[in-house]
């Protein structure tokens, strides 16, 4: 186990103001813990998805590139100032998933843009929203890639642009640090990823570790650290066959994964000189690892690859503008830079030009997606399917025929918080472009039997664009606390509790009940249906009056402290993996309609072929069904984005309260 680190918090008081014109501020007066310096230290990123503006109604997230870019400035003069390295990675899956990235045409154009300017990024990599379509990944590798150069990392991704198969990027990187001069031999890896385009393919890892090339850039004897740059998340069996193929020659030298995928915060540690950090999603998180005793103070002991001992440190920071004044040590005044506001107002006029602060309507309320359990009044699954898939799903040449819906969890994204709903909002909520099949006249004994296949499928239809095959942990997930909340039994709990619990600590379930409160390592009750809306909390018991806000309270393999800010807890309930949506059945019948429609994302169609066979042949009945056979419900244009803007449109009115 590597050693822990327990550090004193402290207060922040100074006023801060966020950059983009419609952000709130982080409430000042709360807790935040200090970072503590290696000899090596990482800033990680992963998973942006796009939201490089920053969370426009979630002060706790509301910075955006720029001030990021102004943080990295001075922590690069810190890291200067000790003589000590800092490294400024991320972990892809860039795309997607916000308005600036989905709204422009060529989608992506102007991200890449902002990114391309932000040139405090030594290391970078791809995850496999870069790859789902083929222009995405054209532009990636005739964008980024060329800008980034050697620093663009990616040992299991080909692409086929010209005729002929080639690495997509650089796929080793070995260099030097600036002012230690550690070897560092760099590597960039997506895990075993099967949704994407034609034009790119990639190789497993377990592949990877056995070609000549890597073989010969692991067998490197001269290498202080192993830095795998991937898109895997931490638990998955990927990292175990790199750590596996790197510990079989180099026993001692430090291994280190900064990983992504799971849009979680975890931190795990594989033996005593390698660990896993994942950093969280949507620009809510900032990564901090430090890696101490690289360059042993007693000069006649052992480096770390040699026998030495070392130190492994990691602090997830809240990435808001106090956050990041506070760990550099600076002010309003003095935080800022020339280069950070440019990016800043470079964004803030390409969200002006793709209209994404145009108000549609208000939302009447905050409706979550795993905040409140499904299904309830607040929570947003069950809005779409009581409110809005009936009222918007809809084929006029149809509308005799009795109609079941369904779409898989994962197509919605983020929360709805109540007030303005913009043109940009439909972005987070519901950024793919699912078109909606059908298959006509199915008979109901088969159809009312459909919800119940998908959720016994081992297809992982929960996340979203995501899905490829039902995967397995690297190591058995144990309970983290003693009281544990009962909720379904299939589901995995790894990302239920304490807002983004690691998957260190998985919660066994008990049957029926439905949890009400969750008491905390302080012993504090929280209730689980407390407004999402990012109001700040006073406690008499807290030291010095601290607010505390709902966030981040991680446990991971070194305890209970790696988030920065001290926040209040949070029950995540599980959302669910299929949303069904009857209608056109007459309430009042005593019997069903011998036959009706199956509606469907075009991303399920494979999934909804094989439940209907599967159960047509369960139930002995001869007729079986090819996803030729299925047809559009609706236009090529009539997404679940644009249904939920017309619906917020005409339905929820502009006099937001």
């Amino acid at each position: 186990m590597l050693a822990r680190s327990f550090l004193p918090v402290a207060l922040v008081f100074a006023l801060v103001g966020a950059i983009q014109p419609q952000a709130r501020d982080s409430d000042p007066n709360q807790q935040i813990r200090h970072l503590e310096w290696g000899d090596l230290n990482f800033l990680h990123t992963t998973d942006n998805h796009g939201w490089h503006a920053g969370h426009l109604q979630e002060p706790q997230y509301s910075a955006d590139l720029g001030d990021y870019m102004s943080f990295i400035s001075h922590m690069q003069r810190i890291a200067d100032q000790k003589g000590v390295d800092l490294l400024v990675v991320d972990s892809g899956d860039r795309s997607e998933g916000n308005g600036l990235y989905d709204a422009s045409d060529p989608m992506g154009k102007y991200t890449r843009r902002v990114l391309r300017k932000a040139n405090h990024f030594d290391l970078l990599t791809s995850g496999n929203h870069e790859l789902y379509n083929g222009t995405t990944s054209l532009n990636e590798w005739r964008e980024m890639v060329p800008h980034f150069g050697d620093r663009y990392l990616s040992s299991n991704i080909e692409i086929n642009a010209t005729g002929e198969w080639e690495p997509f990027a650089n796929r080793n990187l070995k260099f030097k640090t600036k002012n230690l001069g550690l070897t560092i031999s760099a590597f960039g890896f997506l895990f075993d990823f099967t949704g994407n385009d034609v034009n790119t393919r990639v190789t497993p890892a377990s592949q990877i570790v056995q070609q000549e090339w890597f073989r010969k850039a692991i067998a490197d004897t001269e290498v202080d650290v192993f830095l795998i740059l991937c898109h895997i998340d931490v638990d998955f069996l990927e990292l175990k066959f790199i750590h596996g193929a790197i510990r079989a020659l180099h026993p001692e030298v430090p291994i280190q994964f900064m990983a992504g995928h799971a849009h979680q915060r975890k931190f795990r540690v594989f033996d005593e000189k390698c660990s896993a950090l994942e950093s969280g999603r949507y620009c809510e998180t900032v990564g901090f690892l430090s890696l101490s005793g690289l360059v042993p103070k007693d000069k006649s002991a052992p480096r770390p690859r040699d026998g030495g001992k070392m130190k492994t440190f990691r602090r997830y920071i809240d990435y808001n503008r106090v956050n990041f004044q506070h760990h550099t040590n600076t002010t309003q005044e003095t935080f800022d830079t020339e280069e950070g506001l440019a990016l800043s107002r470079e964004m803030t006029g390409y969200r002006e030009k793709l209209d994404l602060n145009r108000l549609v309507g208000c939302a009447p309320q905050d409706y979550t997606l795993d905040k409140s359990p499904y299904p309830s009044k607040n929570n947003w699954y069950s809005y779409l399917a009581t409110t809005l898939l009936p009222k918007m799903v809809l084929n006029p040449a149809r509308n005799t025929t009795p109609h079941m819906i369904f779409i898989n969890g994962g197509s919605q994204r983020f929360d709805v918080f109540k007030g303005p709903f913009t043109y940009d909002t439909s972005f987070l909520i519901s950024p793919f472009t699912s078109r909606f099949l059908f298959a006509r006249d199915i008979p109901y004994p088969i159809a009312s039997r459909l919800l119940d296949y998908f959720l016994r499928d081992p297809s992982p239809y929960a996340i979203g664009k995501g899905a490829e095959e039902p995967r397995k942990n690297s190591k058995d997930i144990m309970t983290a606390m003693g009281e544990t909340p009962s909720w379904d039994p299939n589901y995995d709990y790894a990302d239920v509790l304490l807002g983004h619990v690691s998957s260190a600590a998985k919660w066994r379930s008990r049957p029926q009940q439905q949890p009400s409160t969750l008491h905390n390592h302080n012993q504090q009750i929280l209730s689980p249906f407390q407004s999402l809306t990012p109001d700040y909390e006073e406690t008499a018991t807290t030291p010095n009056h601290y607010h505390r806000t709902l966030g981040y309270t991680t446990i991971d393999d070194h305890g209970t402290t790696g988030d920065d800010t001290v926040h209040l807890p949070f029950i995540k309930y599980p959302p669910p993996k299929v949303l069904q949506s009857d209608v056109g059945f007459t309430p009042t019948s005593l019997l069903p309609p011998a036959a009706v429609d199956i509606v469907f994302f075009d991303f399920i169609a494979k999934n909804v072929e094989a439940g209907l066979n599967t159960i047509a042949e369960e139930l002995e009945v001869e007729r079986r069904w090819e996803r030729k056979e299925f047809e559009r419900y609706m236009g090529q244009e009539r997404t679940l984005t644009r249904l939920i803007l017309e619906f917020v449109g005409t339905e929820w009115g502009k006099e937001c309260v």
